[in-house]
């Protein structure tokens, strides 16, 4: 809804819209993660070794390039373009706005995918370090930030009334009703 100076109004947010646009989402990135594994599993299985030899930071970088960017860029062209929202919001009859109520800037929806994809890339990052042999120890510290990240953004999602996730505390953003 638009109040009288053409902006975004931003208030209490219900759950539930936020709930579905998460979930059509989350569809349209496991489908790309589908892709992959249907290219990257009949290789591994065929005996072609793709990921090994890369070392630790080779391949966070590769599993970032491959999943998490990808991931980010669907947020991000969606978020900050026309619409102001990914599919999944848009189904939902969600945009994201500024606290004031304005189209958030590119750079502020960048900051807000950087922070709501960084608990999955500190889990990536767990995962490689333990499935590449290396100590607990070494892994613990990604997976420790993974969780705590999710949790304090599922925790304010839950408590604040605008139902804001760390992500958008962060960028300064909000989820709200689409205006149309």
């Amino acid at each position: 809804m638009l109040d009288e100076q053409g902006k975004t109004r931003v208030g209490r947010a219900a759950l539930r819209p936020r709930l579905v646009a998460l979930g059509w989402d989350y569809l349209v990135i496991a489908g790309w993660l589908a892709l992959l594994a249907a290219v990257f599993v009949p290789l591994r299985l065929a005996g072609v070794v793709v990921f090994d030899g890369l070392g630790m930071v080779g391949t966070d970088l590769l599993i970032t390039a491959l999943s998490v960017l990808p991931a980010g860029a669907y947020l991000a062209i969606g978020e900050a373009g026309r619409h102001q929202a990914t599919w999944g919001k848009r189904r939902a009859g969600l945009v994201v706005a500024t606290t004031t109520g304005k189209r958030p800037g590119a750079a502020r929806i960048v900051v807000r995918d950087v922070v709501k994809l960084l608990p999955w890339q500190c889990g990536h990052m767990a995962v490689s370090r333990l499935s590449g042999g290396h100590e607990v120890i070494v892994a613990m510290p990604f997976l420790v930030a993974a969780y705590a990240l999710a949790g304090i953004s599922i925790v304010l999602l839950l408590v604040r009334r605008d139902r804001a996730a760390l992500h958008d505390v962060v960028a300064g953003t909000r989820v709200v009703p689409s205006p149309s």
